[in-house]
């Protein structure tokens, strides 16, 4: 079983109100789909940089966030993911406004999880910048985790209907 890193968004998305964009709707159906039937509590993770963010919004918002984030271990800070978040940043691989997806990149590797879960598509589950990352992070001691959406993670049974 990977071991899977939760960034903010999929948090976000699980615990929000139902959207009107019709995109974001079905991003947050898709991820409480994956919540409620593919995520093992067991091997997920959350970090500090998780509970900063969410703690940034209304308390209603606040309270299910957290409610929500009550099983997944939570994995602490250190100097040395700062170290590798501002390689990130300052590699090129992210842009400098990018810090807190290069603060969740940073964690992920330096806890050698398997996989990063997130919608942020911008900066982090895209595969334009996909290359760059894996260059400056990959040295041996760490890895860059597979970043990538809930939608990647579900076993779709529908895929071969059509064929």
């Amino acid at each position: 079983m990977p071991t899977i890193y939760l960034e903010t968004s999929i948090i976000c998305h699980l615990t929000d109100p139902p959207s009107t964009n019709p995109i974001t709707l079905a991003c947050q159906q898709l991820t409480q789909l994956w919540w409620h039937t593919r995520c093992d509590p067991t091997h997920t993770f959350v970090s500090d940089y998780v509970h900063a963010e969410i703690s940034e919004d209304d308390q209603q918002r606040v309270l299910q966030r957290k409610g929500a984030i009550r099983h997944p271990a939570q994995l602490p800070e250190y100097k040395s993911i700062e170290s590798m978040r501002e390689l990130l940043i300052g590699g090129g691989g992210l842009k400098a406004k990018a810090r807190a997806a290069a603060d969740h990149i940073a964690c992920a590797v330096f806890y050698h999880c398997d996989v990063l879960l997130t919608w942020d598509c911008a900066n982090i589950a895209n595969a334009r910048k996909l290359k760059l990352l894996r260059m400056l992070v990959n040295d041996g001691e760490y890895l860059l985790p597979e970043l990538v959406t809930p939608f990647e993670l579900m076993e779709n049974c529908y895929e071969t209907l059509r064929r």
